[in-house]
């Protein structure tokens, strides 16, 4: 939690240094302020007050009176703008500082590698922007200048307290470090209970957004009840952790609140009424009202900092999963061949690759094949036998383990990334399209394609006729991912994304395995215009669709059994020719 602490300010002094001096000027001059308010009452009741009583004239008196109330009204005023400032420069430091970390979080996930995305849940990842990142916003403009503030108030106000009566300041510094440090212990005892208040809450909404997407689902297999009593099971462990975390905070409140006439105000209207009637330490009834006026309130720092505890424990521990994100290693690109506006030939290498997510848990072994410029390679195979991995691995998705895949000559850990993936066009089984208009979602790969090479494009796909049927057509906007078209539609688009982006290389991952008969139909038509002149792999459950393919390669379990086209393929009667016709 201190590295946390630490690393946090030392971000927001790197990036708003002179805002956070600026907010910590006025937090000290507010401060002073509030105390010398206090001191004031000694000097008003002893020098100007206490001296009308005695006089006949009291006119002078009075002005004098007059005069110091004018500068005690300066006080407040000065400490009321002071203030309003300091609230100003804590929204602004807050603001500007999470603007800084949501673009840097931002900016982070987009050079993750897919490997962070595999193994934390879309719920987490969201819970770090809203949840964390909101926390955070509100330690800063609340949690941190009021701690800030407590503190110093608590260093002017035993000053003060020294200023008026040293022996009885000793003591009430002995009572307030005392309550301090017992408010504090209790607290930080508590704080395992905030990491994990924050750690439930990423589940919960984890939880949620898996439930919203599969809604569908839910209703089909009638499962509302299960999953209301599963996030029932889920807040409450939620809730749990959030009491326990609050309940400490909420106790030590209630007795700093107490402990301002408790501790302090009582024993110290007894002493100082002895002091002022002995004549003893100089007292006088100025001194006395202005020494009790601090006693009552010197529990109110311990008072703010607890009752900001809360939030800013809550909000270290969200920070520390924002760091723990932007700490992520990039994915990595040390590759330097560019293609400087060459079209490759799109041959394709794969020798001896090796590979597994898992270490230890191998996924292909010993994959070589050969893809010549324009060929269309069909990779076939059961559930997990690792035809995905084989793309995943020529877009650098991931990284080979040994062996290497060579384009054109050279390894593709040689390319820059960004030039490896302007070769390919991926589409894969599950679409997904973005806000806006369905020329935007076409021209995503490409944004410098002009209207009718993007209408083209969908011409090609087959997409066309139903989006001319659309109200608005091309102008269509999608939204909420388009839910509004059917899924062969979805994937028609998908599909014309792909062809606009006009790559050498077209890989189609279960392209036609989530649309109608009709759909994949029309989608096959246009896929042999489309590989034309383009190295194609295709991936397929419906081996009917890949008859025509220059080579088959049937994987089993990350090893390649059998190459070949269909004819030959079905003339040896092996593994193709069980899994055509079990089909």
């Amino acid at each position: 939690m201190k590295d946390t602490l630490f690393r946090l300010l030392k971000y927001i002094t790197a990036r708003r240094k002179g805002l956070l001096i600026g907010l910590m000027v006025c937090v000290v001059l507010a401060a002073i302020t509030s105390v010398v308010s206090y001191w004031f009452l000694s000097s008003l009741v002893d020098d100007y007050i206490t001296p009308l009583i005695t006089m006949v004239d009291k006119t002078p008196g009075f002005q004098r009176l007059a005069l110091a109330l004018l500068g005690l009204t300066a006080v407040f005023l000065l400490g009321a703008i002071v203030t309003l400032i300091q609230g100003f420069a804590a929204a602004r430091l807050s603001h500007d500082i999470m603007y800084s970390l949501r673009n840097e979080l931002f900016s982070k996930m987009e050079r993750l590698p897919l490997r962070y995305f595999d193994t934390h849940t879309r719920g987490e990842v969201m819970s770090v922007y809203t949840n964390d990142i909101d926390a955070l916003r509100l330690m800063l403009s609340q949690g941190l200048p009021y701690l800030f503030s407590a503190i110093v108030t608590a260093v002017a106000m035993i000053l003060a307290l020294f200023s008026l009566n040293v022996p009885l300041s000793l003591l009430g510094l002995v009572l307030l470090v005392g309550v301090t440090a017992l408010s504090m212990k209790v607290i930080m005892s508590a704080r395992g209970h905030y990491s994990a208040q924050q750690e439930r809450l990423g589940n919960l909404n984890s939880y949620v957004e898996e439930i919203m997407s599969g809604q569908k689902v839910v209703k089909v297999f009638h499962r509302e009840e299960t999953c209301k009593e599963e996030f029932q099971e889920r807040n409450a462990s939620l809730q749990k952790s959030a009491y326990q975390a609050v309940k400490y905070t909420g106790l030590i409140s209630a007795l700093n609140m107490q402990a301002g006439n408790l501790i302090f105000y009582l024993p110290f209207a007894v002493l100082c009424a002895v002091c002022v009637i002995n004549g003893w330490g100089g007292m006088t009834i100025g001194k006395t009202i202005a020494f009790l006026s601090l006693a009552k309130t010197m529990n109110v720092p311990v008072v703010l900092a607890s009752g900001q505890l809360y939030s800013c424990v809550t909000a270290l521990a969200g920070a520390k999963r924002i760091f723990a994100m932007i700490d992520e290693e990039p994915e990595e690109d040390q590759g330097t061949v560019t293609l400087n506006g060459k079209r490759p030939e799109g041959r394709i290498e794969c020798k001896h690759v090796d590979f597994s997510y898992v270490p230890g848990t191998p996924v292909l072994h010993d994959v070589t094949l050969t893809a010549e410029p324009g060929q269309k390679i069909a990779i076939v195979g059961t559930t997990g036998s690792g035809k995905t991995t084989i793309t995943n691995l020529l877009n650098r998705f991931y990284e080979i383990e040994q062996g290497e895949i060579l384009i054109d000559g050279i390894s593709v850990q040689q390319y820059k990334k960004e030039e490896l993936r302007k070769m390919i066009g991926l589409v894969m089984q599950d679409t997904h399209m973005f806000t806006g208009t369905i020329l935007d979602n076409i021209r995503y790969g490409n944004p410098s394609l002009s209207d009718e090479d993007c209408k083209r494009a969908a011409e090609n796909a087959r997409a066309s006729d139903f989006i001319e049927r659309l109200p608005e057509g091309y102008e269509t906007v999608l939204t909420h991912d388009a839910d509004t078209l059917a899924e062969g539609q979805r994937q028609l688009l998908n599909i014309a994304r792909a062809v606009a982006s006009d790559a050498p290389v077209l890989i189609l991952d279960e392209a036609t395995s989530s649309v109608d008969p009709r759909t994949e139909r029309l989608i096959q038509e246009g896929m042999d215009h489309l590989m034309e002149g383009r190295t194609s792999f295709v991936i397929a459950h419906r081996l009917s669709t890949i008859k025509n393919s220059d080579c088959i390669l049937v994987l089993d379990h990350g090893r390649i059994l059998e190459s070949g086209n269909h004819e030959e393929l079905m003339a040896k009667k092996g593994a193709y020719y069980k899994l055509y016709t079990s089909t």
